[in-house]
């Protein structure tokens, strides 16, 4: 009993320190990006290493670099029935695969966007996700218009972001 007390301590303990989605949702998104990843891996080898998918409230952005149109399309297509899914963004370019610095720079290029926007007034910050990808800035989660608007314009201020896309679900 002390140890189910615990885990639901633990458990609610969780969903205040990252926003508000409920545990469930967590879950599910992490189930639809696990889905997505195998569902990706077999529509094409091509497509190994180069894509990623993260899913928010069954929101599921895809983004990396592939080939040609084809294999982009192919990726989109790939994940378009995974389950749970309420909406696909697909951010696919088509370029050549990026290097080890670039990939670096851009998990850097996410940690000063993060606390960017840890230390910005009216924005809750554990209800965002931050995706990076070439320099472009990915902006994921259920805010308000005005906190994305805040959100969007710290984010603008962070050295190396060459561009920002929202993929925000709007509340109230």
């Amino acid at each position: 009993m002390a140890l189910a007390m615990l885990v639901l301590a633990l458990g609610s303990g969780c969903t205040a320190l990252s926003g508000d989605r409920s545990t469930g949702t967590k879950i599910d998104d992490e189930f639809i990006e696990r889905v997505a990843r195998k569902e990706i891996r077999s529509a094409d080898d091509r497509l190994r290493g180069n894509v990623r998918v993260v899913s928010y409230n069954g929101i599921l952005l895809v983004t990396g670099q592939v080939e040609d149109e084809a294999l982009r399309q192919a990726a989109e297509n790939a994940v378009a029935n995974v389950k749970k899914v309420r909406q696909v963004h697909n951010e696919i370019v088509v370029a050549g695969r990026p290097g080890f610095l670039l990939r670096t720079n851009d998990r850097y290029l996410a940690a000063k966007v993060k606390t960017k926007l840890i230390g910005t007034e009216d924005v809750d910050s554990t209800r965002i996700k931050v995706v990076t990808e070439d320099g472009v800035v990915f902006l994921m989660g259920v805010i308000d218009r005005d906190a994305a608007e805040r959100a969007v314009a710290a984010a603008r201020t962070v050295s190396g972001v060459r561009k920002i896309v929202k993929v925000f679900e709007y509340q109230g």
